[in-house]
């Protein structure tokens, strides 16, 4: 075998060898995706470094009862209120059975309609009744939610009603207001989610008969059909 012979089985082999160039096309790739990881790796540490109360502050429109109050998302009215010791709900075999309270059941009828997208009100971000000091009720869980406006889509163009029940202590009645709050994801932040705090109107003595003239059973099962 001649010198030659061996330094040409060398090269053939050190091509053979020799990685593949990448193509123009897979570096712009490898740079885009780059990219994309960057961003949202930027986009996690926004929405998720802060608290949920962060990502759900919402802006706030008011009314009093009685009134409408607009906001871009939707449109909202308390029409009444009332009070009550006991009410009904229903299992899932649609079987009806009392339920009662020690405190009280504030049950706000409630009528709303949508600016564009239909909707219905979720548990995880659900209306709360606000009181005078700053504590919070949500809807009580007592009371199945096929009985109440959580049951209902609310739809652009129609109005949809049904009542929010609230189980409360008596000394949250005076100064109460409903706050409605739209369904919202616990994920993305949305700085103009907005909400609406309506004043029930239930002054000091407007609270008191409220709470004195409470029903011993308020039935839901009829109201809701």
């Amino acid at each position: 075998m001649t010198i030659t012979q061996v330094e040409s089985r060398t090269a053939r082999r050190a091509a053979r060898k020799k990685p593949p160039r990448r193509g123009v096309g897979r570096r712009i790739a490898a740079g885009v995706a780059g990219i994309v990881l960057a961003a949202a790796a930027v986009y996690a540490q926004q929405n998720f470094s802060v608290s949920f109360e962060q990502r759900t502050s919402y802006l706030t429109y008011k009314g009093r009862i009685g009134e409408t109050v607009e906001t871009k998302r939707f449109t909202v009215k308390a029409l009444s209120v009332t009070a009550a010791h006991a009410v009904d709900t229903t299992d899932y075999s649609n079987k009806v059975s009392k339920v009662a309270t020690s405190n009280l059941f504030l049950l706000v009828d409630v009528s709303a309609t949508s600016a564009r997208e239909p909707f219905k009100l979720s548990r995880l971000s659900p209306p709360v009744l606000l009181t005078a000091d700053g504590r919070r009720y949500d809807p009580t869980d007592k009371v199945s939610d096929s009985l109440t406006l959580f049951n209902k889509y609310i739809q652009p163009g129609f109005w949809s009603s049904g009542l929010l029940v609230f189980e409360v202590p008596e000394d949250a009645v005076p100064g109460a207001h409903l706050v409605f709050i739209p369904p919202v994801s616990p994920l993305v932040r949305d700085n103009y989610a907005p909400e609406a705090q309506i004043d029930l109107g239930l002054s000091g003595a407007a609270a008191g008969r409220l709470i004195s003239q409470a029903e011993d059973y308020h039935s839901l099962v009829s109201a809701s059909r």
